[in-house]
């Protein structure tokens, strides 16, 4: 199942993001495409119940590939490593969060928040 929620969210967030990058452009990629990212991932996976951090992974690797595809040789099989490790990352965020007591909510704010800040960075060097 947590192929299928990984899909689902991948789907959901390329669609979504494409509209967003189109509307507001790049400060989109730092603000918005976290939030619908990490939103897309953890709703998908508690909706069918599923694990967390395998869907955030199934989804990185979805990303990743995405990245191969659409990167220059050089720079694709990087993207995507950081895809699948930073995704995972942000899965494990949000899953230590609600395991320490925390709602779901607060987990997907903290995760939101550390790729917001992921993607300024990348965006910034």
């Amino acid at each position: 199942m947590p192929i299928l929620a990984g899909i689902v969210a991948a789907l959901f967030s390329y669609l979504l993001n494409k509209l967003v990058l189109k509307k507001i452009g790049n400060i989109g990629i730092i603000i918005v495409v976290p939030f619908v990212e990490e939103i897309s991932k953890t709703v998908s996976a508690l909706i069918l119940k599923t694990n967390l951090v395998a869907t955030h992974l199934v989804f990185g690797i979805i990303e990743g590939i995405y990245d191969i595809v659409n990167s220059s040789e050089k720079t694709g099989k990087w993207a995507a490593l950081v895809s699948l490790a930073s995704h995972g990352i942000f899965g494990a965020a949000t899953y230590l969060t609600t395991k320490m007591g925390y709602s779901v909510c607060w987990g997907i704010a903290l995760a939101w928040l550390l790729h917001s800040g992921w993607n300024w960075l990348v965006t910034k060097t």
